[in-house]
């Protein structure tokens, strides 16, 4: 009995965490994560070199292609435990990789005294610039002097500057510690010098081929930190992006914020960009720079409304005739006449509905033309692809048709795109009425039934009356609640129900 109740010996404490991490795990590999700290724990106790490599191996399998973060969260769990761990006996009997992702993991654990000894000696190792920047941000000042000192001497080690991609993959880590507060609170470290110790790696690279989140964080540098010497970096990395609101960010840096001259040559490069806000911003830095110049004019006949606002209105500060300038150089201008034309205006624009048909009647309803409703019934109907989809967008934002003007020509349609797009202008009249007709369309167009109930719902969820009671006459009610039972098999009850519930009969 004695036997029976004596306290296990350490060798025997790491056996017995050892299978239970085995069988734990061995028709669940998804338990693997929630069990892995346990199975760190016996490295407190007497592990036999086959155990260690055991441990060693699964921590590797663990953590393989996976980033600090997750180690961090993958070790919080551990027991706190003592400091009879030894990383000097893992090196001893683990593989080198396994040691590796063993000292990974370690520079996470509870323990500070395993953490900092395991920081110390991943010095050495490569890729792992990442888990010695996330120790910057730890709670132990000693820790956070540690890792700062390490992170200088990693990352003006050249052979780390031959591999850019660590120094990328780790632009998270370093937002990280930007964002946080504890690495503010060392008088020695200094956000400004790992700024510049990354600038300088980075500066060197041919380009950064990655993800664009990376590249937003390796541009964010360059960007709060725009000086002259980086202005060639900041320029190539304008070229060679691809992703039009990072090259807007990087044009914007390079213009606004920085010290030196746009040359006329480069300025002219970035009014001519395709990105309009790109196109803009040269136009307000040469306008800042050099006021108004001959041909400002032209960019009323642009396609973009805030390039033509930004020239209407430096032109009439100037005393010049906008309304006349569109007028004379239709149909180019017609856009811009909409803008700031007057509703008289839709005589000039009407001989161009055969010829110029999507931006006439785009025009013709922005200035409020009295035959807008008719045109763009009409143009809904074209053959032309781009016009009828024009028309339905402007339906949609700017012209308003009735549930008794949509239901017969719904019902009398008989092209299937053309009836689905009419189905989804009822959705303007987002409303409780609009429900058995809904139901009704969706029992008698069966294949696209599923569809009109997602928009059923979609109404159902409008915040006019989605959590408010809905008062409707007594004959209003009686004809919803029968349209709702007749939908048992394609309604969800729930959703039914909550309808019910929310109307309100009125008496008045």
């Amino acid at each position: 009995m004695v036997f029976m109740n004596r306290t296990p010996n350490k060798a025997e404490q790491a056996k017995c965490l050892i299978e239970r991490y085995q069988k734990e795990t061995q028709h669940d590999s998804r338990k693997r994560c929630y069990y892995f700290p346990l199975l760190f724990s016996a490295l407190n106790d007497d592990p036999t070199p086959e155990q260690l490599r055991l441990i060693g191996n699964e921590a590797s399998n663990m953590i393989f292609t996976k980033d600090a973060f997750f180690v961090q969260n993958l070790m919080h769990r551990c027991d706190h435990g003592t400091d009879t761990a030894n990383p000097d006996v893992w090196k001893q009997y683990c593989s080198p990789t396994g040691y590796n992702a063993l000292l990974i993991c370690g520079t996470a654990h509870p323990n500070g005294r395993l953490r900092e000894a395991c920081l110390k000696r991943i010095a050495d190792h490569r890729f792992v610039l990442q888990f010695i920047l996330i120790r910057m941000n730890d709670w132990v000042p000693a820790i956070r002097r540690t890792a700062w000192n390490m992170a200088q001497d990693y990352l003006r080690n050249h052979s780390v500057r031959s591999d850019f991609y660590e120094v990328i993959s780790a632009m998270p880590f370093v937002e990280y510690i930007r964002r946080g507060q504890r690495a503010q609170r060392n008088a020695e470290f200094s956000m400004d010098t790992l700024d510049s110790i990354l600038m300088q790696i980075l500066a060197n690279a041919s380009f950064l081929y990655t993800s664009l989140s990376l590249r937003r964080l390796c541009y964010k540098l360059f960007l709060l930190h725009p000086e002259p010497e980086y202005c060639d970096r900041i320029l190539n990395f304008i070229r060679n992006e691809r992703d039009s609101t990072q090259r807007f960010a990087l044009v914007h840096a390079y213009l606004y914020h920085s010290e030196y001259p746009v040359s006329d040559d480069l300025l002219e490069e970035f009014m001519h960009d395709p990105y309009w806000r790109i196109r803009l911003d040269a136009y307000e830095y040469r306008m800042k720079h050099q006021g108004i110049w001959d041909g400002l004019e032209k960019l009323l006949l642009s396609p973009s409304y805030p390039i033509r606002e930004f020239a209407a209105h430096y032109l009439e500060k100037h005393g010049f005739d906008t309304r006349s300038y569109c007028r004379e150089h239709l149909p180019e201008s017609m856009l811009a006449l909409s803008d700031f034309g007057e509703k008289e205006d839709a005589v000039c624009i009407r001989p161009y509905l055969g010829t110029h048909s999507t931006e006439a009647l785009i025009a013709l309803v922005r200035l409020g033309d009295a035959d807008s409703k008719e045109l763009v019934w009409k143009a809904m109907h074209d053959i032309n692809a781009e016009t009828a989809k024009t028309a339905y967008r402007l339906a949609q934002t700017r012209i308003h048709y009735t549930y008794d003007e949509l239901l017969p020509k719904i019902k009398a349609e008989s092209e299937p795109v053309r009836r689905w797009r009419l189905i989804r202008l009822l959705r303007l009249n987002a409303g409780i009425e609009v429900l058995p007709i809904l139901i009704q369309l969706a029992r008698e167009y069966t294949h696209m039934s599923s569809d009109i109930l997602e928009l059923f719902c979609c109404i159902c969820k409008n915040h006019r009356f989605a959590h408010y009671a809905v008062f409707v006459t007594k004959a209003q009610k009686a004809e919803i609640i029968e349209a709702l039972h007749d939908a048992d098999k394609i309604l969800d009850p729930e959703l039914r129900d909550h309808i019910i519930f929310l109307m309100r009969e009125n008496h008045e």
